[in-house]
């Protein structure tokens, strides 16, 4: 168990007190698209009821290299969808729904009353109207339940009094047919038959991912650390909290009349490219027992410490046989800290298996385990007019790039003849030719070793470099298909795992990244300086920077950052070609959505709003305050050499080894956006810049670029619609209850145009 402030102290103790921070990250930006689909309902009406097929025990194999959760929520349409309305009245048998118009009151307010009152003695004495058996339906729960109930027509009550025999001549009358107790009402429920075989898991607060485990033995593994399926911690704000995090649960599986030797057995790592669990950071497995309806804890991790990170481990679990009946589960969950993305554990290869043997068995697989990303040299996107204008594109493309292919059989094995690369643009092949074996210059041979194996595979001859569409293109996106085979059946039982897919962009940006942070990177020291080193195609101008700064310790939304871009001077930055003034600064900008980058535009009055460069130049920024500004940080691409930072006077290169998430803006006929013309930019409002401020607040909160008509909702955490209005640029929230918020605007025909938690103090 640690806190995130622990966790960042570590980590700069494991830096030796440099003025270069690594810091944890507090969410999971990555995950924010979803978090519309986990908000619960306040009622039924409307609502899936899921149901999900038995598996076999041949069904119980992933390897995470594809996509195995269930899929929520369905659409409405969808042919596994049945819906039932359910009604609130029925009559005496529960057949048919009452009227819409009835309205029923029972006993309490549907009666006639005597009260006689002898020697100060009250007595009451009821007479009640004609009665119905009506049965009533409990519409708030699921399934949906009811009891037979005696109702009246009548909703009022009449009262004689009767004092030492003396009849009162006025008789009162409460009438309650405005308010009855009972009018008819109905919902609307939903039935899903999530039966699909290939889909496994029905949760989904673990992290189906590619990117944070280290040596992973195939492509993907999931993750479980200390933040939800929203990618928000599950105790935001309590940087003590520990406890149960995420969960990862099986369909139910049929077992019944299996024999005594069925097995789960899976790989774990823990850290990865994330966060060192500690000793109480413990990885368990649970089974569901059918006779008592009760889970059982059958297996945990054991304690782990620095020096055994990134260590695969298999657990063989035995399938005792009082579990082996239909219908049996199995779960993986784990205790964290729960104040953000930290101890960080990994799964890979989970099977169910008959195994007479009574012993592990190699998982006798071959697959791909990192994917390609780029076939360029330097970078992974780059300028689409940059690239067409080179003489010789050969230049900038890989020569020989490897392929990571894992090989967990017993013995090594042949590799395959029919390995390929394919490059298409849409539904146009632009390329498809066979990988050739390159078995005869060492080290590399005819076989897939056991373990990782490193084979290379030719880029610049084969990529479709001279491809020219219409010549007033601004971008090009090509899909990549890389291939891995091996000659022998027996020892890749799994094939799903043999291909590699990727975009290879070129849009009007240079980036070194793959899109996704790790850890936040900054700089300690005041007016520290952060640059980072573009070698550009050509030189051209600048119209602005895109960043990706995540949230981690502390809040550093409020720190003045001044934009800056300087020339080169013998491998560092040299003149300033650009700098915020102090009256116009930027400050760090946190995105709600995936692969969040805000864009940063040249504001200051003294430069123009387009910077010219030359071909090497750096970007980043000088920061007034020493705190650590965290732009996100991708571990599995290095760039780290173009890193520079400045603390003391003089230019030092980064010791990390990852990408930071800063891509400069060339001026293209693309807007930042990176999809639409600047001349369609001009007729319509981007959406993109929606920011909401101050974050936490204690009673106003103030939105800046909501389009007009859209509509800006509040829900607490229970679902709850608290506050919704059009096109507000400030809302009073004073009167809210301390706490966790989402606020959800749409446009006007409702699609999403920004998500994000607010924090009430």
């Amino acid at each position: 168990m640690k806190n995130i402030v622990t966790t960042l102290f570590l980590l700069l103790v494991l830096a030796g007190y440099s003025q270069e921070v690594l810091s944890p990250l507090t969410t999971n930006p990555s995950l924010y698209r979803d978090q519309l689909q986990v908000r619960a309902q306040s009622n039924l009406d409307s609502t899936f009821v899921y149901s999900f097929g038995t598996l076999s025990i041949a069904d119980v194999w992933d390897d995470f290299s594809v996509n195995k959760f269930v899929k929520y929520p369905p659409n409405y349409t969808d042919g596994n969808v049945t819906s039932l309305w359910y009604y609130y009245l029925m009559n005496s048998s529960n057949t048919l729904p009452e009227p819409v118009t009835v309205k029923y009151c029972d006993s309490t307010h549907a009666k006639h009353d005597t009260i006689s009152v002898v020697g100060g003695i009250p007595s009451t004495f009821s007479y009640y109207f004609t009665p119905h058996s009506i049965w009533v339906n409990d519409l708030t729960t699921y399934p949906i339940g009811g009891q037979l109930r005696t109702l009246y027509d009548e909703c009022y009550v009449i009262i004689d009094s009767i004092i030492d025999g003396v009849p009162d001549p006025t008789q009162d009358t409460i009438w309650y047919t405005s308010t009855p107790d009972f009018e008819q009402d109905s919902i609307h429920l939903f039935f899903a038959n999530m039966n699909d075989p290939n889909q496994i898991w029905v949760d989904n607060s673990a992290y189906h991912n590619y990117r944070f485990a280290v040596d992973p033995w195939s492509l993907g593994v999931v993750t479980f650390d200390g933040v939800d399926s929203t990618g928000w911690p599950y105790n935001f704000g309590n940087t003590n909290a520990h406890g149960e995090a995420d969960v990862l649960t099986s369909k139910p599986i049929n077992l019944l009349g299996s024999t005594n030797d069925v097995f789960l057995q899976f790989l774990y790592q823990a850290e990865g490219h994330g966060n060192m669990p500690d000793q109480n950071d413990t990885l368990l497995v649970d089974f569901f027992l059918v006779d008592s309806n009760e889970w059982y804890n059958v297996w945990k991790s054991t304690d782990y410490f620095p020096w055994m990170a990134d260590q695969w481990d298999t657990a063989f679990i035995v399938v005792q046989p009082n579990f082996l009946k239909n219908g049996f589960r199995f779960r993986f969950r784990n205790y964290a800290s729960t104040s953000g993305a930290l101890d960080h554990w990994h799964v890979d290869y989970v099977q169910l298996y008959n195994n007479p043997l009574f012993a592990v068995q190699p998982f006798k697989d071959l697959a791909i385990s990192y994917p390609v990303n780029t076939l360029l040299e330097d970078y992974t996107s780059v300028p689409w007019d940059h690239y067409q204008n080179l003489a010789d594109k050969n230049d900038v493309l890989i020569d020989t790039a490897f392929l990571h292919v894992y090989n967990s059989d017993d013995t090594p094995t042949n590799v395959g003849s029919d390995m390929y690369l394919k490059v298409d643009e849409g539904v146009v092949n632009l390329l498809n030719y066979n990988i050739p074996n390159p078995a005869g210059p060492s080290p590399w041979t005819s076989n897939w070793e056991l373990g990782v194996n490193d084979f290379p595979y030719f880029v610049q001859i084969n990529f479709p470099s001279s491809y020219v569409d219409a010549p007033n293109d601004t971008m090009a996106i090509f899909n990549v298909k890389i291939n891995a085979n091996a000659d022998v059946a027996a020892s890749n039982v799994y094939t799903v795992n043999d291909t590699t897919t990727f975009q290879q962009v070129f849009k009007n940006y240079y980036s070194y990244d793959d899109g996704s942070a790790e850890v936040a990177y900054g700089i300690q020291g005041s007016n520290s300086q952060l640059a980072y080193e573009f070698n550009a195609y050509e030189a051209d101008t600048l119209t602005g920077i895109l960043m990706h700064f995540v949230p981690s310790v502390t809040n550093v939304s409020n720190y003045i950052m001044l934009l800056t871009i300087w020339d080169d001077n013998n491998g560092e930055p040299g003149n300033i070609l650009y700098q915020d003034d102090y009256f116009t600064p930027h400050y760090p900008e946190y995105s709600g959505s995936i692969e969040g980058f805000r864009y940063y535009q040249f504001v200051n009055p003294d430069y123009a709003s387009k910077i010219p460069v030359p071909q090497k130049f750096y970007v980043g920024w000088e920061q007034i305050e020493s705190q650590s500004l965290n732009i996100g940080m991708d571990r599995n691409t290095n760039s780290g050499s173009k890193i520079r930072y400045n603390v003391g006077g003089s230019w030092l290169t980064s010791s990390q080894q990852g990408s930071l998430m800063i891509r400069p803006v060339f001026s293209t006929n693309l807007n930042y956006t990176l999809g639409i013309e600047e001349k369609e930019v001009l007729e319509e409002k981007e959406y993109s810049e929606i920011l909401m401020f101050p974050n936490p607040t204690k009673d106003i909160i103030n939105f800046s670029g909501v389009p007009e008509s859209a509509t800006i909702a509040i829900y607490d955490m229970s679902g709850r619609l608290v506050y919704q209005g059009i096109e507000d640029r400030a809302i009073e929230v004073g009167h809210l209850e301390s706490g966790l918020y989402v606020v959800d605007i749409r446009d006007a025909v409702g699609v999403s145009l920004f998500s994000e938690k607010l924090i009430k103090e």
